[in-house]
């Protein structure tokens, strides 16, 4: 299916959010992601949260330092 992942076109075979990250070696549990107009945060189960043909979806990751 087609997707957009951080504003480019991409090609995937991944059916869930959780599966997609990981093979793009996003660590999902300390990253934000925007899919569907909606925020999820690393508490979220991204593993339930199926892909669909067209969906937009932007990942963000929060750094900290001193």
């Amino acid at each position: 299916m087609k997707i957009k992942y951080q504003g480019n076109d991409e090609e995937t075979a991944a059916t869930t959010v959780a599966a997609f990250l990981a093979g793009k070696g996003v660590n999902a549990k300390t990253a934000i992601v925007e899919y569907g107009g909606e925020i999820y945060g690393a508490e979220s189960d991204l593993a339930a949260l199926s892909l669909t043909d067209g969906a937009e979806l932007n990942v963000f990751n929060i750094v900290s330092g001193g």
